[in-house]
């Protein structure tokens, strides 16, 4: 019988230089031949783990995006103030992609223009891990934090194509280099537009942060 831990331990090798060659090569380039000979296994054996190289891909963000979101929540829960959890949010989300830059070409430069990827564990993982972001807003709305009339929705939306533009960016053009440098910038922009008024300082711009 198989030892678990050992075939946990060759699946997650398989999985690291799966991302680090679709992020190089795109998936259409990349090959399983590749992918096994860089992860010193079979072709058989990636084919026992994952059924198709596009199943390889899609199981890629599985634990990535699983470990993000845990740790958001986590952190989330020591934070008071909804913009300063806003923040925390957008900081873990660029923290990921500076230190993982191949998974970040996973998500944003492959699997964002797969339609297939819609119905994946993968996808059902980040689709609930981004359901916070609603939470975080409307918990501000509640509180008197952000005003009463903005769309959660539509202010997730803000945020999370914000975040696509700035990484795609960095990973086509290699600017901006340090993707943390831009968290404060892209949290003054939103809190600007949707802190209520006459709250300034700690009431609800993040960490003092006050609005011009």
């Amino acid at each position: 019988m198989a030892n678990p831990k050992k075939i946990e331990k060759r699946k997650k090798q398989i999985l690291s230089v799966a991302e680090k060659v679709f992020a190089k090569k795109g998936f259409q380039e990349a090959t399983i031949s590749e992918i096994a000979e860089q992860a010193k296994v079979s072709e058989a054996s990636i084919y026992e783990y994952f059924t198709t190289k596009q199943g390889l891909l899609f199981s890629i963000p599985i634990e990535a995006a699983g470990e993000l979101f845990d740790k958001s929540e986590f952190h989330i829960k020591l934070i008071r103030g909804a913009a300063n959890k806003l923040r925390a949010t957008i900081y873990l989300f660029m923290m990921t992609y500076q230190e993982n830059p191949d998974f970040a070409a996973i998500i944003m430069l492959i699997l964002k223009h797969n339609k297939n990827f819609l119905e994946t564990e993968g996808h059902h993982i980040i689709r609930n891990g981004i359901k916070n972001i609603i939470v975080i807003i409307e918990e501000g709305i509640d509180s008197g934090e952000f005003r009463s009339d903005i769309d959660p929705h539509l202010i997730r939306s803000m945020i999370l194509g914000t975040i696509e533009h700035i990484v795609t960016t960095s990973l086509m053009t290699g600017h901006p280099t340090n993707l943390l440098e831009m968290v404060d910038p892209i949290i003054d922009v939103i809190t600007a537009g949707i802190c209520a008024k006459g709250l300034s300082g700690s009431n609800c711009c993040p960490l003092g942060i006050t609005n011009q």
